[in-house]
């Protein structure tokens, strides 16, 4: 018998593996692994992200205040342009010759509003440094009037700043480990083993329900048994899933130790050879859970619709973490977190994202991994009755409560 499920198992890795979607998801996902990778340096590394040699037009201030401006923006790659005309500027700044056009009122050192006209009003990060240099500058001018030293109350009300730094790691100057650049690696590890976990539960779904509605499956059942032939299934496209990991993680692990330290590139600290690891072994997990529960429910399908609806309760699980990411990232160790890295259905993503943030006890680790294996075993035991029960029963759609009926039997 074992022979036979191997067959099919053989049949069901040719079928996915061969198959030209897979082929491309397979090699476009360690440039994906890439991008994840080097994004969240970047974005650290061009904090800044004002564009060389940017002209902003500037009307309502005097020769003094023009001067003590002039400095402070070059530092910041701004270069001020004095107009008397703002409607002048911002022709100037529709026709490119100009980035922006900052108008400030007559009496700007009791103004709290300063107006400033860009092409495209999304200059946020220009309209931000604007706004820094301008209170600094205003401040300082607003104190020199009132008789007070701007440099010593500058030192007496600067604010102290707090650098989180993750124990036992290097710097954050030398390892990138900002919570931007923790939630979107962790964001993107959660949508690959989401996307995978699904799009792989329901191949076998769909898999099940063709063989099932266009009557293959009395032809493969005269010669193998049900259970052979749902085992065969899930093994083939698990094994097709894995070898798909297995790429992406080699192509990672050279990024880490060949790609990332020759060309300097600042990974976060989420990137690691360990969490790769454990990526694959909690896709694992996750996939022969919800490959059982997807073939026992194409088993009890009619055809791909009553599938969807029949599936939706899976989908849910599978979508609460990424729902909940941001909380899980910043609470990892609390109680609720806790809770969903030991509930079955939620455990192998959730668990996954503990890890990568902060690595919990292993006993815990160990615990989940044994909840989700009894899981797995009871799936694949009450699957595969269900599975022999509704593979050869068509014309009716199922409901869940006579779906159970059938475990029994």
């Amino acid at each position: 018998m074992i022979s036979k499920m191997l067959t099919v198992a053989k049949y069901s890795f040719k079928m996915t593996a061969a198959n030209k979607g897979f082929i491309i998801i397979t090699i476009l996902g360690p440039f994906l692994i890439l991008a994840v990778s080097v994004l969240p340096g970047l974005l650290a590394q061009s904090s800044k992200g004002i564009p060389e040699n940017t002209v902003i037009g500037i009307v309502g201030a005097d020769t003094k205040l023009l001067n003590t401006l002039k400095p402070a923006f070059e530092q910041s790659g701004i270069i001020l342009k004095a107009g008397t005309d703002i409607s002048v500027l911002k022709k100037r700044v529709s026709g490119d010759t100009l980035h922006g056009a900052l108008l400030l009122p007559q009496n700007y050192l009791k103004a709290d509003k300063f107006t400033y006209y860009s092409k495209t009003g999304t200059d946020i990060i220009v309209t931000k440094t604007l706004e820094e240099i301008l209170d600094r500058v205003i401040i300082a001018e607003r104190l020199k009037k009132a008789g007070l030293n701007p440099a010593e109350i500058s030192n007496l009300t600067v604010k102290p700043q707090i650098v989180m730094q993750k124990t036992g790691e290097k710097s954050s100057s030398e390892k990138g480990n900002s919570f931007l650049s923790l939630l979107l690696t962790s964001l993107f590890f959660v949508m690959l083993l989401y996307m995978t976990v699904l799009l792989y539960g329901q191949a076998i779904g769909r898999s099940v329900v063709t063989d099932k509605t266009s009557k293959i499956v009395e032809i493969l059942l005269s010669s193998a048994r049900p259970q052979d032939l749902m085992f065969g299934k899930i093994l083939g496209i698990g094994l097709a899933g894995i070898l798909q990991y297995a790429v992406w993680v080699s192509m990672a692990i050279l990024l880490i130790h060949i790609i990332g330290p020759l060309f300097s590139i600042n990974l976060p600290s989420a990137i690691s050879v360990s969490i790769f690891l454990f990526l694959v072994l909690f896709f694992i997990l996750a996939f022969f859970l919800y490959a059982s529960l997807y073939a026992a429910i194409g088993a009890a399908s009619d055809d791909e619709q009553n599938l969807g609806q029949l599936s939706w309760p899976l989908i849910i699980f599978l979508v609460i973490p990424m729902v909940l990411i941001s909380a899980l990232v910043m609470n990892p160790d609390s109680g609720f977190s806790q809770f969903l890295s030991f509930f079955p259905l939620t455990a192998p993503i959730v668990m996954f994202i503990r890890v990568s943030v902060n690595m919990p006890p292993v006993w815990q680790i160990l615990l989940s991994i044994a909840i989700i294996t009894a899981t797995i075993t009871a799936a694949v035991i009450g699957g595969s009755k269900i599975f022999r029960v509704g593979i050869l029963m068509t014309g009716k759609r199922f409901k869940f409560h006579e779906i159970i009926k059938w475990i029994r039997y």
